[in-house]
């Protein structure tokens, strides 16, 4: 149990629908990450992850611009779950190490299109997708196209499952993001 009184299921305490999702993490991950063992409660909410995680691939992001806007994405939404799971997936990805760095601290990347992809997927998630003209064009300006900016929103309606989630269950680190710990920095607090 987490600390709100979320299970952390199995293929042998989850609903069948779940389990069977379960099982295909399992197999293609090697293991089920906690997030997916809190998910897995509600067969609908575990099929929206694992479903936008799908298409979230199929988007037009590289491997490497993809995590950035994740990871940018987490940041705005102060996930430490997810942070610290990205920060390896984004490693994993060959994403530079100053950029993993500068994203977790909050600060900008040098490389001139990531930093614009990282400033508009955080306004996107700050302001709840409403951004100005001149945000949109700078995000453009920086090579990116009308599709790129619907695919932010893909990237920041996956991250808004799996984000929100972890808030609300406090789900447990897993072993993989040992050393990737994170501490947010502590602009959002819970509704009084």
């Amino acid at each position: 149990m987490t600390i709100n009184g979320f299970q952390l299921h199995d293929a042998n305490t989850a609903p069948a629908a779940s389990a069977e999702i379960l099982k295909s993490v399992q197999a293609g991950w090697g293991f089920v990450p906690n997030l997916h063992r809190i998910l897995a409660e509600s067969p609908a909410a575990i099929e929206a992850y694992a479903t936008l995680w799908g298409i979230a691939e199929k988007t037009g992001f590289t491997p490497q611009e993809r995590n950035v806007a994740y990871l940018a994405i987490i940041y705005e939404n102060e996930c430490t779950y997810c942070m610290a799971g990205h920060t390896n997936l984004s490693r994993m990805a060959k994403v530079d190490n100053a950029v993993i760095t500068a994203v977790r601290d909050g600060l900008p990347i040098a490389d001139p299109r990531l930093e614009a992809l990282r400033t508009f997927a955080a306004l996107v998630t700050r302001n709840r997708g409403v951004v100005s003209q001149d945000d949109v064009a700078a995000f453009k300006a920086a090579g990116f196209t009308n599709a790129a900016v619907l695919d932010v929103l893909v990237l920041a309606a996956t991250k808004l499952i799996s984000n929100y989630t972890n808030h609300l269950a406090q789900t447990p680190l897993d072993g993989f993001m040992k050393g990737a710990e994170w501490v947010a920095p502590g602009h959002l607090h819970p509704a009084a």
